[in-house]
């Protein structure tokens, strides 16, 4: 994923690690201890609608 910058870094890392533990908690019934996220490319707002998707 892409995240738009400039940007609260910390507070979108730490949203989308918490969303993404609930949900494999709601799939799976598995408690998750730990999310790891790594960032590898920040897009200025004005790349942001380019259509790009991974």
């Amino acid at each position: 994923m892409d995240l738009p910058y400039p940007t609260d870094l910390p507070h979108v890392c730490e949203r989308i690690q918490v969303d993404v533990a609930e949900r494999v908690a709601q799939l799976t019934g598995l408690e998750v201890g730990e999310v790891i996220l790594t960032v590898r490319r920040l897009v200025t707002v004005a790349g942001v609608n380019r259509g790009r998707v991974r």
